[in-house]
């Protein structure tokens, strides 16, 4: 693996980015959403999906670029800055990627300039929308015709059905049919929660940096209860070390506590909680000083030995043989105020 790249991937968007380039913004779900890759000077990268119309008589990526080209023109007529649009720009070498479907490749100019692809997928029926942005009068060519050509929009046959979610330095593979419905992605710990069928059965995926720290005064066995005691009060569980990807870990079964012990807790009436099982793992990667947690909570009882438990366990990837320390190190994922607040970050736990 290059270490002066790295993957990015999100609601089944897929880039191959320069190692300095992190999430600066993300919204929306795999319908329709956005998200935005910055260094530490600027933007560097947009990317804005949305499924595609039943096609009619109109053109959609057609559509979808003169309605973009229009809101800029406002946008810069208003401020009083030029602005200029090069339809059909050749900047891309190899378009050999992009045989079957429908694009467009364009260049707009006003305080950057932005080189902009919009396609239709003919698999996953999304268009995209994505652009990568330079300084005016810097040559990116080469950076772009390394980026644009990285973009998937749908998962990748050889990963059997499941969708990567690369963020942060946090890589792992879920099933296309776990929705993703909560995250933080907090300075220290990530969390994402997908859920299924209506909430039937739910995965939580975790990434906690600065493990040594972490486990200074004690072994996951039981830092694993503590940290987590506020997800686990509803739970009877036990814990049992393990060895998982090769490190030392720590596997967790859980059954709903009796209907009595819930009723007499302080917990309105109205909305109790669920009555839930868990299963779940957690190990210490040395290698990238983390701690990585999978828990998949259902509402059914968990027959015999728990295959999917097996497939997300196998399906994170904590390092790489050539793993070195992120350019954007953990403790610095949350850098200032502006990150925070675009990420819509929570405070400590």
């Amino acid at each position: 693996m290059n270490d002066a790249h790295h993957d990015f991937s999100w609601q089944g968007i897929r880039l191959r980015v320069p190692a300095e380039w992190e999430l600066g913004r993300v919204d929306g779900d795999a319908k329709s959403g956005y998200a935005r890759l910055d260094d530490a000077r600027m933007v560097r990268a947009e990317v804005e999906w949305r499924a595609a119309p039943v096609r009619g008589a109109r053109r959609p990526v057609s559509d979808l670029v003169d309605r973009y080209i229009e809101q800029l023109q406002k946008k810069a007529d208003k401020s009083g800055m030029e602005f200029s649009v090069q339809r059909q720009a050749r900047f891309l070498r190899d378009k050999r990627w992009l045989e079957g479907s429908e694009y467009e490749t364009f260049i707009w100019e006003a305080d950057y300039r932005a080189y902009n692809l919009a396609r239709a997928c003919p698999e996953c029926h999304r268009i995209v929308l994505m652009r990568v942005l330079a300084p005016v009068g810097e040559n990116a060519e080469a950076l772009v015709n390394e980026v644009l050509p990285s973009l998937e929009d749908h998962p990748r046959e050889a990963d059997g059905g499941r969708n990567l979610w690369s963020v942060y330095g946090m890589r792992f593979l879920a099933p296309v049919d776990f929705e993703l419905t909560e995250y933080e992605l907090k300075s220290g710990h990530i969390r994402l929660t997908f859920q299924k069928d209506g909430g039937n059965r739910t995965l939580r995926i975790h990434r906690l940096s600065m493990a040594q720290m972490l486990l200074r005064d004690h072994d996951l066995e039981d830092w694993y209860p503590s940290f987590f005691r506020k997800d686990l009060r509803d739970f009877l569980f036990t814990v049992h070390p393990a060895r998982i990807s090769n490190h030392a870990g720590v596997l967790v079964q859980g059954g709903p506590r009796s209907r009595w012990r819930q009723i007499l807790r302080p917990l309105p009436m109205v909305n109790p909680r669920p009555r839930r099982y868990l299963q779940g793992a957690a190990w210490h990667c040395p290698e990238q000083n983390r701690i990585c947690v999978v828990e998949h909570l259902s509402k059914k009882r968990p027959e015999g030995e728990d295959d999917f438990l097996k497939e997300l366990i196998d399906g994170y990837v904590c390092h790489t043989e050539q793993a070195t320390s992120d350019a954007r190190l953990d403790d610095e994922l949350a850098t200032g105020p502006q990150r925070a607040a675009a990420l819509g970050e929570d405070g400590d736990r």
